[in-house]
């Protein structure tokens, strides 16, 4: 019986390893939705998307250099009608219930004026959701 647990055991201990691989592609494949549906939300002033996506504490710096908490997010006026964004390059980063992804933000205006920001944003799981604490953003 003894030899049985210790054949066992290896094959237990090599399929408790790989499981936090699987939840760590399914937290990435969460994050990028998330990103993508932030993105939406902000583009057609989605304040209860945003209300859920970020946290309590979310502090942002914004291309300028200033910094905006979450209510200043919720009482920005929305993008210019006609406007687009589009995220590319984006690469994310999950270790344990911390997360980062990174990538390009291209903006485009109704006039067709375009501009490309560097993004990095900061993620923590609580209570099983994954909300934003803080972003960065500057102009390529």
């Amino acid at each position: 019986m003894k030899l049985h647990i210790y054949l066992a055991a290896p094959l237990l201990a090599a399929f408790t390893l790989s499981a936090p691989a699987f939840a760590t592609q399914n937290d990435e494949s969460a994050i990028r939705q998330l990103e993508e549906n932030w993105v939406q939300a902000s583009m057609h002033h989605d304040t209860d998307t945003l209300k859920m996506l970020l946290d309590d504490s979310y502090r942002e710096i914004t291309p300028s250099g200033k910094t905006r908490s979450k209510s200043d997010v919720l009482s920005a006026p929305p993008a210019p009608a006609g406007s687009t964004q589009t995220l590319q390059d984006v690469q994310v980063r999950v270790d344990g219930d911390q997360a980062v992804a990174f990538g390009e933000n291209r903006f485009m205006a109704p006039n067709g004026e375009a501009a490309v920001f560097a993004f990095k944003d900061d993620f923590v799981r609580r209570d099983g959701q994954w909300h934003v604490v803080g972003s960065w953003m500057t102009k390529k």
